[in-house]
């Protein structure tokens, strides 16, 4: 199972037919060929940097070696598990709106339960009066009295 990333372009209603959805998974195609990836994605800094970056551990280890592969493993897991959230936030930088998070085991399942959910948040909506969400007025502390910091973002799964 994967989950989807959908997001909607700017000013575009949730049921928009062109809302965009992006698998957050491990991409073997990123994985194999990272800078050719991410320039085809344009992610034209990304890119740039690991195809130097992938020259530089080819110029600094020209006799093959454990440091030398272990570099570049990890430089490519990083593109092929992160890649995916590079191009979510580049889109979210051009001002589209992350509509929904949804876990499906392909991409024509996801696109289903998400025009399912939007037809019926449109009728519902159109049945009643949008009121803002009530904001805590207070940041709850630990006992102690220090504020926790958390490592990972979440989008709301708490």
């Amino acid at each position: 199972m994967a989950s989807y990333l959908v997001l909607t372009s700017p000013g575009a209603l949730k049921s928009d037919d062109k809302a965009r959805f992006i698998a957050d998974k491990f991409s073997w195609i990123a994985f194999v060929l990272p800078a050719f990836w991410l320039l085809y994605r344009r992610q034209w800094i990304a890119g740039i940097t690991v195809a130097i970056l992938q020259g530089f551990i080819a110029f600094a280890t020209p006799e093959p070696s454990a440091a030398g592969l272990l570099i570049e493993l990890a430089l490519r897991l990083l593109v092929a598990l992160e890649g995916p959230a590079f191009v979510a936030n580049r889109l979210q930088a051009r001002g589209w709106t992350l509509q929904s998070i949804i876990t499906a085991g392909d991409l024509a399942t996801a696109e289903t339960i998400y025009d399912h959910a939007a037809a019926t948040d449109d009728a519902s909506e159109s049945e009643a009066i949008w009121q803002p969400p009530v904001l805590p007025t207070a940041v709850a502390k630990p006992a102690d009295g220090r504020a926790a910091v958390g490592l990972f973002e979440n989008y709301g799964e708490r």
